[in-house]
């Protein structure tokens, strides 16, 4: 799945999400280590950046993201104003309420520590 890219609104918005990711694996192998979170992947070709039809949320398609052995959707949505608009779903769950990853300062959230065991 893709998407048609606006310039320069989706320039932005997909280095916003590849900057969160790569926070993100900072957060979780520098920050807290220990925890249950990991990406799976060590290396990639490029990235894939898909939309959500349904929602217009972008994430990286061939970037897994697990916690505890459960894969879990890393998403930012479309044109969000904050700094750090990145979402965590379960795809496979619709009953799980989704986690936001980060505070206002880039930090994991509170919710997002406690899911990874982390603190």
């Amino acid at each position: 799945m893709t998407y048609r890219r606006t310039l320069p609104r989706d320039l932005f918005n997909e280095s916003s999400l590849m900057g969160m990711t790569g926070r993100l694996w900072i957060a979780i192998n520098e920050d807290h280590p220990g925890n249950l979170a990991r990406f799976v992947e060590d290396d990639v070709d490029r990235f894939d950046i898909v939309q959500d039809e349904s929602s217009g949320s972008i994430s990286i398609a061939n970037v897994t993201f697990e916690v505890a052995g459960q894969r879990y959707l890393l998403e930012r949505p479309l044109n969000a104003r904050g700094k750090w608009p990145m979402w965590l779903r379960h795809p496979d769950d619709e009953d799980f309420e989704e986690i936001r990853v980060f505070d206002d300062e880039g930090n994991l959230s509170p919710e997002m520590m406690e899911l990874i065991g982390a603190g």
